[in-house]
């Protein structure tokens, strides 16, 4: 039953029925769900702990995000009300994945969640349009595609929200999958594809391309993944340019929409340099930002010469939307959100590329859980993605998938969800010869831990067998010193890429 509120709260996310009729707006499903999400935590078997909130580095940074974002804001005890449900389904996903089949079970979903997004956007084309989507494509979108649902009636927002998808549908169902498997697989590639492409949005067309070949190169030899970057440059660049739109880009200085964002970057930016708490959840569109001076006419003035019309220049103030989650972070939260925030991709990021796994569906959760990573935080130059509920379930599954890796659940635990037997454990990093003998096997609550390290012994005469430990698992799970200065050096880059880019532009 619990998986199943997880599952209910992705589909609210995505399809979000309170939008679809006046009927459904005035019943509160986020709330039903997020208490029903409280309520399983405490009736399961095994009953919740308030020391299982931290039991990761994510899990202190995911608080530690979201605890500045209360405290920081203009009114605190607001911002908490409205924004508990976040760090409430944080809490509740990392305590409900508690096994690989449930965190295959989530992907999936996902997946099919964001395909059925791209699906519905295209049939508004073809006919089928219940939302009244195509009225708007054709209109104030002069062409380009949306769905018409709060989140994904934008181009640009469409667009990124649907290339996750891409390399998700690869990993789920073509990736070392049967013959069938794959061309089903390679079949339903072609709604996200093809959805991306009527959205012509510049930036949903570059994310596609840099999550792509990350997806390409993730978990591969340095050979070839230098080959595939090489490759990317020398052609993905030229094929890149082809896309509707993308000619663009070459006279930024002119174009309006582009201009339009430096200048959201620019006044980010400044917030960020004066301000060391920033302006405040929430505060940026009521922090209206001069763009440019006209000349107005003032009241007749009196001069020797008689009366004679007077004119002054007067600023023009713009609300425009940051069209960056870097920029709205680090103009609402300062440096210190901007800081907490690049703690959790950085420990999301260390998770899925250090991780080593057993299995080829933990593999594949690992894969795609990178793929959610790497396309949140390239949208997040293009688009406002800020606070939305992705980011926090994104590092909830990473966080459970490094709980699974680090063998803090016996098996049985997994699947029953009985207590483990011994409350302390043996990380699966640890040399052989410092580990208990197999008499002490059944006693240790890692599993992983037990098929590693008790194999058989190799016949007489036969090759013989390594007994160098086999990097299983996670080998870290703590917030060490040096995690602190790479996550300083990662805002630092941040800030440096974003003065760049209002240089270029």
């Amino acid at each position: 039953m619990d998986l199943v509120i997880v599952i209910l709260f992705l589909c609210l996310y995505y399809l979000r029925p309170q939008e679809w009729s006046g009927m459904f707006s005035t019943i509160h499903f986020v709330q039903i769900v997020m208490l029903s999400g409280v309520a399983a935590l405490f009736l399961r078997e095994q009953s919740y702990r308030p020391r299982d909130m931290f039991r990761t580095p994510h899990d202190w940074a995911v608080f530690g995000f979201w605890a500045w974002l209360v405290l920081s804001a203009v009114h605190p005890w607001d911002t908490f009300k409205d924004n508990a449900n976040l760090y409430i389904f944080y809490l509740v996903i990392v305590q409900i994945l508690t096994s690989v089949p449930r965190m295959k079970i989530f992907v999936a979903w996902w997946t099919m969640l964001i395909v059925t997004v791209a699906l519905l956007a295209l049939a508004s084309t073809w006919g089928f349009d219940p939302l009244d989507s195509l009225e708007m494509t054709n209109g104030v979108m002069k062409g380009r595609l949306v769905l018409n649902l709060s989140i994904f009636n934008n181009p640009n927002a469409l667009g990124h929200s649907v290339v996750p998808a891409i390399p998700m549908l690869y990993y789920y169902l073509v990736w070392k999958r049967p013959v069938a498997s794959r061309i089903l697989g390679f079949a339903l590639l072609a709604i996200p594809l093809y959805c991306i492409y009527l959205t012509v949005s510049k930036g949903a067309f570059l994310c596609a391309g840099i999550t792509s070949i990350a997806t390409m190169a993730f978990g591969r030899p340095k050979s070839v993944q230098v080959a595939i970057g090489v490759a990317a440059v020398l052609f993905g660049t030229t094929a890149l340019f082809m896309l509707p739109r993308m000619n663009e880009l070459n006279n930024s200085k002119s174009d309006a929409a582009i201009q339009g964002r430096v200048l959201a970057f620019k006044h980010g930016y400044g917030i960020l340099q004066t301000k060391f708490r920033g302006i405040g959840k929430g505060e940026w569109g009521k922090d209206a930002f001069i763009t440019d001076y006209v000349r107005r006419p003032a009241p007749a003035r009196k001069s020797s010469e008689g009366t004679a019309p007077h004119f002054v220049m007067k600023p023009v103030r713009h609300g425009k939307a940051p069209h960056s989650t870097y920029v709205c972070i680090g103009a609402e939260l300062g440096k210190p959100g901007l800081y907490l925030m690049m703690a959790v991709l950085f420990y999301c990021l260390k998770t899925t590329m250090t991780a080593k796994t057993q299995t080829p569906d933990e593999e594949r959760i690992r894969r795609m859980l990178f793929v959610l990573v790497v396309s949140y935080i390239v949208s997040s130059w293009m688009v406002d993605f800020e606070y939305r509920p992705t980011f926090f379930m994104f590092a909830a599954a990473i966080a459970a998938l490094h709980r699974h890796l680090m063998g803090m659940l016996t098996e049985k635990e997994e699947e029953s969800g009985e207590e483990p037997v011994l409350e302390t454990y043996v990380p699966v990093w640890q040399s052989p010869q410092l580990l208990p003998q197999p008499a002490m096997a059944s006693a240790l609550p890692d599993s992983r831990l037990a098929r590693q390290v008790f194999s058989p012994e190799p016949e007489p005469g036969g090759a013989s067998v390594s007994t160098s430990p086999k990097m299983l698992g996670i080998d870290w799970n703590r917030i060490g010193w040096i995690d602190g200065v790479m996550i300083f050096f990662l805002t630092w880059g941040v800030i440096r890429f974003w003065a760049y880019i209002m240089d270029r532009m």
